[in-house]
């Protein structure tokens, strides 16, 4: 009798055989069509905002300044810093729009110069700075347009000092980063941020620390400046916790004492933040920073800035920090395990969307740059994912999906 032997390889395209008799020769008979697959539904339902906010207004306030300096439009672009420096303008993620406009204005010349720190031409980068503060010569006692060139010179000087760290011309490198930060300083010193109540100006001596003959004893009060002008902004708060680390200006003692008293001068506006605000990027820096934490302050900070500031992209700020820049093994009880755990109480209470940038920003101990061409909107959100799949593990291994809507986060069981 004849036997029928039927062989199917899913995931292949080999053919299906049907033997009449023993020895004979094959003939190839139509494979069945395969079984629609169920497609698989995600364990974490939550929305991505690819272009959040915070991303649109930066962009559109550098893309104004850019704009005013291509049109030669100095005296309108110059009037415009002033008037956002005056009004404490800021993005939704508390960035100065004053910051964001000169520094669109200076992005062509800079990206030139920077180009040429890239090949050793101290020559051609100091061309491009040259033309762009020829546009000073029609707005001398304009300190918006001066904050521009400013700013671009310090940021090239610190491009200068990356380059003497890695290329064959230290010596000539420091040149010329010290001819920038020296131009940089003369333009600084015509105008008292005081009397213009100014925190563009004030932040701009901040930076300027790097030229000073004794930093360490200057960089509390300079920076205790820029942050009583505009207490409101974040970011003079975490370049003081930059610059008060060992490798810059200060040590951990100084560190813990100077976020201390920067909370208790902000605490009208921050609570506690301000002390989150000082210590976050030296924590990410520099594991021994966990050694002077205080950790019950720590965690009321970042609760005091949530209920003060619970926009997204704030929540995004910390939960990046705890899930992405604290990630990796701990000690169980630690300081930095307790702080890295808060990525919990942060999904469950605040967070109701992923922005990509907040997460794409955020960075780990000795984390260098990103390699060029990635999608930044991508890695961030896989950072994202990552970081909540690996914090609520034990409920997705329990066949529990997270689902995260304005009603905040619910654990669904799947069927």
């Amino acid at each position: 009798m004849p036997s029928t032997l039927t062989r199917r390889l899913p995931k292949f395209s080999l053919p299906t055989f049907h033997w009449r008799t023993f020895g004979a020769r094959p003939q190839p008979v139509p494979a069945e069509p395969p079984a629609a697959a169920t497609p698989l539904r995600p364990r974490i339902d939550i929305a991505v905002r690819a272009v959040s906010p915070e991303g649109e207004a930066r962009s559109r306030h550098r893309n104004l300044g850019r704009h005013l300096a291509r049109q030669g439009a100095w005296d309108d672009l110059g009037a415009a810093i002033r008037e956002a420096d005056a009004a404490r303008a800021a993005t939704p993620g508390g960035l100065p729009v004053a910051a964001l406009m000169a520094d669109g204005a200076a992005s062509d010349a800079l990206d030139s110069a920077r180009l040429a720190v890239r090949d050793d031409d101290p020559g051609q980068a100091r061309l491009a700075m040259t033309d762009l503060q020829d546009n000073l010569a029609d707005c001398p006692d304009d300190f918006g347009a001066a904050a521009v060139v400013a700013r671009a010179h310090v940021a090239l000087a610190e491009a200068w000092d990356v380059q003497a760290r890695r290329g064959k011309h230290a010596a000539a490198c420091n040149d010329a980063r010290d001819r920038c930060y020296e131009t940089a300083l003369c333009l600084a010193d015509r105008f008292d941020p005081f009397a213009l109540d100014s925190p563009l100006l004030a932040r701009l001596r901040c930076a300027l620390l790097a030229i000073d003959a004794r930093p360490q004893a200057r960089v509390a009060d300079d920076y205790e400046d820029a942050i009583d002008l505009d207490p409101a902004c974040p970011d003079h708060m975490r370049a003081l916790g930059r610059d008060l680390m060992p490798d810059r200006y200060g040590d951990f003692e100084k560190l813990d004492r100077e976020a201390r008293r920067t909370a208790a001068r902000v605490q009208d506006i921050w609570g506690l933040g301000g002390y989150v605000w000082v210590m976050l990027d030296p924590l990410t820096l520099d594991p021994r920073a966990f050694r002077r934490l205080d950790a019950e302050l720590f965690i009321a900070g970042m609760h005091d800035i949530l209920e003060r500031r619970g926009d997204q992209h704030m929540v995004n700020r910390l939960a990046a920090f705890c899930g992405y820049s604290l990630s990796g093994k701990a000690i169980a009880g630690s300081t930095r395990a307790r702080i890295a755990n808060c990525l919990g109480w942060i999904a469950r209470d605040h967070l109701r969307e992923v922005h990509p940038l907040a997460w794409t920003e955020a960075r780990r101990p000795g984390q260098t740059e990103d390699r060029p061409g990635e999608d930044p909107v991508s890695r961030g959100k896989v950072r994202a994912l990552s970081a909540l799949a690996e914090h609520f593990a034990p409920q997705l291994r329990d066949d529990q999906r997270l689902i995260f809507s304005d009603a905040g986060l619910n654990f669904l069981r799947d069927a």
